[in-house]
Order: structure tokens, then C-alpha cells, then sequence
């Protein structure tokens, strides 16, 4: 037997079954292997669309990535098996040709076979240990293979999750301004109620992000369904009512905290997408349209102005991670009608 295959084999094949671990049933985060792939391709693409998130081309690229990342992991348990296999000599006897089996490729095709519990092919183990390796073979591929197609259901899950958000919110208005001036009368009570309701969805999209950081490559070409442009939108509006709004004028200020705090709970997993705050900061919006707040009148404190200038940065990231620039949500965006389901 060959320690050195065996040893690159085994490393292969466990640090495959680690990394599906981590990635499908762990509660944060992905693996190695799942998280670099997905940012290759991810930023490669980007970098072609010309960090245009318009370009069409991108919204196969979320789809692309999932796919890619489970043939990945059956390849590499494949390439890792086969290796193993491959290190002794005398593992595998063919009856037919009442011989050794000492072919790489006829051993990589013991090891599909057996990996997609088809059987073993033409070939039988010649000791009790490959006897008993091609049984934990055969389980693995039962096991995890099955563990892969499986992740796909989930991450679909949080996709139409998405959607549906970045609808709701896309509803409320199709700018932060548009926003605040739909919404001024009685104190902003109808959008805080709203803010209400948006809770427990950015809470449970954050826990998405969190379990199957992948969905950060699904994207959309449509601001409406675009997720990052309507949450960057929509904590805009909360960012203005938070500091530039005194207490008094704001109807249901605790639901305005709680969607905040929320929101800022989203904002947190974006580093699982190594996605971190820039050194640019937005320009500031023009909140003179608000003056019967007095908006322009309201002091911050210096705390408070470092952690929404840290806030804004790691806004304008994510923007720009999704190919949008901060213009986006002050420019005219197109409106749902039936023309963008036309082919």
C-alpha cells in the first residue's frame, strides 16, 4: 500500500464529508470549499458584467453556484475514494480476468459504482479491510450525496424568501423619499406599523444568510426583487426617522427600534459573505422635504454619527457587492407591471 495516496485520499474524502457538514446542517456559515467556490464565481462574473447588476447574464449565477458546489463535493468524494482505492495494488480482483485490478481508471470506476450504490461493478474487494471500505464507501454515498441534493431545497426556500421582501418593501415606495412622503401623515403611524410587520421576516432572512450564506449570488436584475437594494432603501427610511426625527413625531417608535435592531441583525451576517465596510461613506440624503419635523434641526451625538457613518460604509459594500451603486436608490427604478414578465 501507498501511505502517500492513502493519506491524500483520506484527506480528500474527510475534508469533503467536513465541509458538507458545515455547510448544509451547521447554523452558521459555510465550508471551505462551498464559501471559496461561491466567491470565484461570484466575483469573476461581477468583474464581466462590469459590476452592473442590470446585466441578465447574472441571474443564472446564483443557480450556477449551487449546482456547481454539489458536483463539486461528489467529485471530490469520487477523486478521494478513488485514491484511497488506488493505493493498494491487491484492493480490487477481477474474476473474469482472474487478476489484480491496478488501472486508476478501472479503480475510479469501482469507486462510482460503488459511491453511487450501483453495486461494485466487475470487480470484487480482495481483503476484509477493502471489504469493509466498500461498504463505508457505499453508505457515504448514500448518505451524503443524497445530504447534497437535499441542500437545494432550503437555499430555493430562502430565495422566494427574498423575493417576497424585497416586494414588500419595493411597495412601500420606490425611494426612501417616496417613502417618508407616502407615509408623513399621523406621525409616520401606518409605516411604522408596516416596520411591524417587516420584523420577523428580516429576522428570518437574516437566519437564511446565516445557514446557507450561498443565497448572497442569487440575484435579480429588478430593483423591485433586487434584495439589496430594497433593504439599503428601506433602512435609509429608518435611518432618517432614528436620528433625524425627534420621539415625539414618531407614532409606534418601538416598532421603529425593533425593525432597526433587526435590520442591524441582518447587516451582521454579511461578514459570512465577506462582505465588509468600505472607506467611502454615502453622501448623506436631503431630508428638506421634511421640515415640518424639523428634521434638519435634530442633534447627533458623536456616537451616534460613528456608528451610522460605519453603518452607511458596510450599506454601500453590500450595494456594491450585488453590482449596484448608491445612486440606485434615488434614481427612477422600474415599477411592477407585466411587460417585465414579458420574454
Amino acid at each position: 500500500m501507498d501511505p502517500f495516496l492513502f493519506s491524500l485520499g483520506l484527506i480528500i474524502t474527510l475534508a469533503t464529508i467536513y465541509d458538507m457538514i458545515i455547510t448544509i446542517l451547521a447554523p452558521r456559515g459555510a465550508g471551505i470549499i462551498a464559501d471559496r467556490v461561491s466567491r470565484f464565481i461570484w466575483r469573476i462574473s461581477l468583474k464581466l458584467a462590469g459590476k452592473d447588476g442590470r446585466k441578465e447574464f447574472l441571474r443564472f449565477i446564483g443557480p450556477l453556484v449551487l449546482i456547481f458546489i454539489v458536483i463539486i463535493w461528489i467529485l471530490l468524494l469520487w477523486i478521494g475514494n478513488t485514491f484511497i482505492v488506488y493505493s493498494d495494488p491487491e484492493a480490487l480482483w477481477s474474476s473474469a480476468e482472474k487478476t489484480f485490478i491496478t488501472s486508476f481508471i478501472e479503480k475510479a470506476y469501482f469507486s462510482a459504482y460503488v459511491l453511487s450504490s450501483m453495486g461494485n461493478g466487475d470487480y470484487t474487494p480482495h481483503t476484509d479491510f477493502w471489504l469493509l471500505y466498500t461498504g463505508f464507501i457505499s453508505y457515504t454515498g448514500v448518505v451524503f450525496i443524497s445530504l447534497g441534493i437535499s441542500f437545494l431545497l432550503p437555499v430555493i426556500e430562502a430565495i422566494t424568501l427574498k423575493r417576497q421582501l424585497s416586494i414588500l418593501i419595493h411597495n412601500l415606495g420606490n425611494t426612501p423619499r417616496a417613502i417618508l412622503e407616502n407615509y408623513q401623515h399621523d406621525n409616520f403611524k401606518d409605516f411604522t406599523e408596516r416596520l411591524g410587520d417587516l420584523e420577523q421576516l428580516l429576522v428570518q432572512i437574516s437566519q437564511y444568510h446565516l445557514a446557507y450564506p450561498v443565497i448572497h449570488y442569487f440575484h435579480s436584475t429588478k430593483t423591485y426583487e433586487a434584495l439589496s437594494v430594497q433593504l439599503v432603501s428601506l433602512d435609509e427610511c429608518m435611518s432618517i426617522l432614528k436620528y433625524k426625527i425627534n420621539n415625539e413625531n414618531i407614532e409606534n417608535r418601538s416598532n421603529l427600534e425593533r425593525a432597526y435592531n433587526a435590520m442591524t441583525y441582518y447587516l451582521s451576517t454579511l461578514a459570512s459573505a465577506f462582505i465588509t465596510p468600505e472607506d467611502d461613506e454615502p453622501e448623506h440624503p436631503d431630508v428638506s422635504y421634511l421640515n415640518d419635523f424639523d428634521a434638519d434641526k435634530v442633534k447627533m451625538s458623536e456616537s451616534d454619527k460613528k456608528n451610522l457613518e460605519t453603518r452607511r460604509k458596510l450599506l454601500l459594500a453590500y450595494l456594491q457587492n450585488d453590482g449596484w451603486s448608491w445612486d440606485v436608490l434615488y434614481s427612477t427604478r422600474e415599477d411592477i407591471n407585466v411587460r417585465n414578465f414579458q420574454n
